[in-house]
């Protein structure tokens, strides 16, 4: 089941794509739906990305804006794997 991204707020245009990019491929082998929604904390250069699913599963995962897809991947799946 895939990671679905209802909304992207704040990322600039540059670096929209590549973050929801890796964001919904951390999701593309789940075994339940998930949601997301990605944030920018532009002071600080961060990103926040808030996961909900079934059974009130509720996470966030912050990280440079300037991260590498990979990392930004693994790091979703750590979470949500949790």
């Amino acid at each position: 089941m895939p990671l679905t991204v209802f909304d992207s707020k704040g990322i600039p245009a540059s670096r929209r794509a590549r973050i929801e990019g890796a964001v919904v491929a951390a999701g593309r082998s789940l075994s339940q739906p998930y949601e997301a929604w990605i944030a920018a904390d532009l002071p600080r250069g961060a990103v926040r990305v808030m996961i909900t699913g079934s059974r009130g599963f509720d996470r966030t995962v912050t990280f440079d804006l300037a991260e590498d897809p990979a990392v930004i991947k693994q790091r979703i799946r750590e979470t949500i794997e949790d």
